[in-house]
């Protein structure tokens, strides 16, 4: 289930081309999985930079969204992608009554318009129900040379940012508040160490401050070097981290930030000099926010039960392969690296049919059940089914 990122530069796109067959997995799982044949940007190639045909004053990127919509509609829309009528329901990143609404929608769906193209959850995503893309390679060129126009729109435009800090050894604490609007003495905690080169956060934690519930949206980590390597002396995020989150945390309190933990390789982030390095952060949105409280929110019933026998199993314990290589940061809805046992309970029951468990997307998808997955399938099916069926108790 794991994936580099040279094998992500490798991949093309792989959507749904049928209404009638269009998911093989829930809707929050526009995911990243590998698919066949490769593409490179530049078949494609554009120049972001032209003005709107004719005097339209419509910006490129748009023009070429424009350009592109029926067919990416007729292709991936209806009720697949449009509609999402199809069971289980997919993601509605085509939403929309007509070509400026759906350009709204897949504009805002989180990960589809990012600053690195092959990080896009459209580029990414894997062979699924529906025929992969590069059946269709002209089609694949418009829909590159759109998101390369996309890119470079969103890092043209200077988010509000922190200042430049250096991250030390161990535990840290990074004043956000220079990147807010209306709200001061917002924090990020994280531990900091540099693995083979690249650096690695983990515990990482926003802090609220009091009396403030705290909504923050797409920050993006940029590493500033002591002085410019070949002309260049700051390079963002290769993989924009953080690309889908948005969260709001209560005034007063601390909540994982994000996936919680971060790992920044590729071009200009390695080797990472703790001593000489600096990283700045900017933030999309930071303000001040309302924590929604659901009454009589679902949790896992027994915690520990899961923990001890169910955990261990989706980390690689006596199964190959090992869930977490792939799902340990969010992918598909599942951070299997994350310390908190109950929210990753929560995440997995929510992958499991009560009526049904052994039946369940969870148990079925590596395990020859007919749907689709890129990450392979469990050395033993049998045990596998027994580890959600045996222990039902901990979820339900």
């Amino acid at each position: 289930m794991s994936m580099n990122r040279s094998t992500l530069l490798g991949l093309t796109i792989a959507l749904v081309g049928v209404a009638a067959a269009c998911s093989d997995d829930a809707a929050d799982s526009l995911r990243r999985g590998g698919g066949p044949g490769s593409s490179s940007g530049s078949n494609g190639a554009v120049d972001p930079n032209a003005p709107g045909a004719n005097g339209s004053g419509i910006a490129h990127e748009e023009e070429l969204f424009n350009a592109l919509e029926a067919e990416f509609s007729t292709k991936c829309g209806n009720a697949c992608h449009g509609t999402a009528e199809s069971k289980p329901a997919p993601p509605k990143f085509l939403e929309g009554a007509d070509t400026q609404a759906r350009y709204k929608t897949i504009k805002a769906y989180p990960g589809i318009v990012v600053p690195d193209i092959y990080q896009s959850a459209v580029l990414v995503k894997g062979a699924h129900a529906g025929p992969a893309l590069n059946t269709d390679p002209e089609f694949e060129k418009k829909v590159i040379a759109w998101l390369t126009a996309e890119a470079l729109a969103l890092t043209s435009v200077a988010a509000p940012t922190t200042d430049p800090v250096t991250v030390t050894q161990g535990a840290n604490e990074i004043d956000l508040s220079k990147a807010a609007t209306g709200i001061t003495g917002v924090k990020l905690k994280f531990d900091a160490t540099v693995l083979s080169g690249m650096l690695s956060l983990s515990n990482m934690k926003l802090v609220a401050p009091a009396g403030t519930d705290t909504h923050i949206s797409k920050p993006r980590f940029i590493r500033v070097l002591e002085a410019p390597v070949n002309g260049k002396q700051q390079f963002i995020d290769p993989a924009d981290t953080f690309s889908n989150l948005d969260q709001t945390t209560a005034g007063g309190t601390e909540a994982v930030f994000g996936p919680g933990s971060a790992l920044f390789s590729g071009e200009g982030w390695r080797p990472y000099d703790l001593a000489k390095d600096k990283i700045r952060i900017e933030i999309q949105k930071l303000e001040k926010g309302t924590v929604q409280v659901t009454a009589g929110q679902q949790q896992c019933k027994n915690v520990p039960m899961f923990q001890a026998n169910v955990l261990p199993a989706l980390r690689g314990t006596g199964f190959t392969p090992n869930c977490q290589n792939c799902h340990g940061n969010g992918l598909a809805g599942l951070q299997l690296g994350s310390n908190d046992a109950a929210l990753v309970c929560l995440q997995v029951m929510g992958k499991l049919n009560q009526a049904n468990i052994g039946q369940s997307l969870m148990v079925t998808k590596v395990s020859g059940g007919g749907v689709a997955h890129n990450g392979g399938q469990v050395n033993d099916v049998n045990a596998w089914r027994a580890v959600f069926v045996n222990n039902a108790a901990a979820f339900f």
